[in-house]
């Protein structure tokens, strides 16, 4: 089962430098505003770090994220991360994508997309 990002709740996290949302649920690509990206995350068997961001993620199933810009896959669909460092949590930060955008407005380029 998918869930539309619209009715979920999120924690905001910095992703490679950028702010993000992250929800431990498969989300609706259906249901993402135009200009936001989803992407799914794959957690490592040992230290259920953050590990792998793709487009699909089928074993190891971390979460969803949604980010402001095009994430750079590379061509083997699996774009690797560092907890440490291209993972940080921002527990006071956005809980809806609605509150996300107001504090991040969409590019108009992005909303064109």
């Amino acid at each position: 089962m998918r869930y539309d990002v619209m009715n979920e709740h999120y924690t905001e996290i910095c992703l490679f430098g950028k702010p993000a949302l992250f929800n431990d649920m498969r989300l609706d690509q259906n249901t993402v505003p135009k200009g936001l990206y989803l992407y799914e995350v794959r957690y490592d068997d040992e230290t259920w770090e953050p590990v792998q961001i793709a487009k699909g993620i089928l074993a190891n199933h971390l979460g969803s994220v949604l980010t402001l810009e095009r994430l750079k896959i590379p061509p083997n669909g699996y774009l690797d991360l560092e907890a440490k460092t291209d993972w940080k949590y921002n527990d006071k930060g956005c809980r809806t994508v609605q509150e996300f955008l107001e504090k991040y407005p969409i590019r108009q380029k992005e909303r064109e997309r």
